[in-house]
């Protein structure tokens, strides 16, 4: 396709992306105690190395503009200078030091989940999600996650043939899923509908691998799970068979924060 081709597709396009459902992140929407402890940690982050994007570029104009030779000035004979040398090195090491302290409050953050109130398996498959709630013996698959509000919902994440990685960004969660191993991810969410992709690059299928979560109230909550129970055994597979039948391939783990 020539280049005026796509500058074309992509003015067409625009209407369809103004009417889209709003792109939400962990910058704009942080709605999660994670996101907004990345969103904090990020801004610190960009307010303490931002001087050293721009100090460069306000010294390069200022010397261009200062030290050209049509005004008449002469090049510097020095070539070092050991107190500017010293100085340029310890303000990076004392920037990066504190850069560290809330970077590693966060990490621990995501990396240790609180006590957990529901845990959900997550299941990769090309090119769709399964998810398991051993508590309940429910499983089912290509539906969204749905998850009580304001509770504490620990995933654990696998897959069954290619990596994948669960990405919802208002969560602040990007987790992969990896064939033959268990990670973790958990998040807090108020009640909403909340939308993300598989965010590792997986196949031909990749780009309509979504993923939605309900976070609904304790009732709402109840009901699924009833409607769940008491329907026709869960919803079918994409193989045909009912996932709430499938022994949990990750059920002795507990993660208890």
């Amino acid at each position: 396709m020539s280049k005026t081709s796509l500058h074309w597709l992509a003015l067409a396009l625009l209407p369809a992306a103004a009417f889209a459902d709003p792109v939400t992140s962990w910058i704009f929407d942080p709605v999660t105690p994670v996101a907004q402890e990345v969103r904090d940690t990020f801004n610190i982050m960009l307010g303490l190395t931002l001087p050293f994007l721009l100090l460069p570029q306000v010294l390069l104009v200022y010397a261009i503009w200062k030290f050209n030779a049509k005004r008449g000035h002469k090049p510097a004979t020095f070539h070092d200078n050991l107190k500017l040398e010293i100085l340029w090195t310890v303000i990076p090491v004392l920037t990066l030091i504190a850069i560290s302290i809330p970077a590693y409050s966060t990490l621990k953050k995501i990396e240790v989940p609180p006590k957990s109130d529901l845990v959900v398996e997550v299941i990769g498959h090309q090119f769709f999600w399964e998810y398991r709630l051993p508590r309940y013996d429910i499983g089912y698959a290509n539906e969204p996650l749905v998850v009580p509000a304001d509770k504490v919902i620990t995933l654990n994440l696998t897959s069954v043939d290619v990596i994948h990685s669960w990405w919802v960004p208002s969560f602040g969660v990007k987790q992969d899923a990896n064939p033959g191993r268990i990670t973790h991810a958990w998040f807090k969410a108020p009640k909403g509908k909340y939308k993300g992709q598989c965010a590792e690059l997986c196949g031909p299928l990749h780009g309509e691998m979504w993923i939605d979560v309900e976070v609904v109230s304790d009732a709402e909550f109840d009901a699924w799970l009833e409607a769940k129970k008491t329907g026709t055994s869960g919803t079918p597979d994409a193989d045909g068979t009912h996932s709430a039948m499938i022994p949990s391939i990750i059920e002795s783990e507990v993660v208890n924060g």
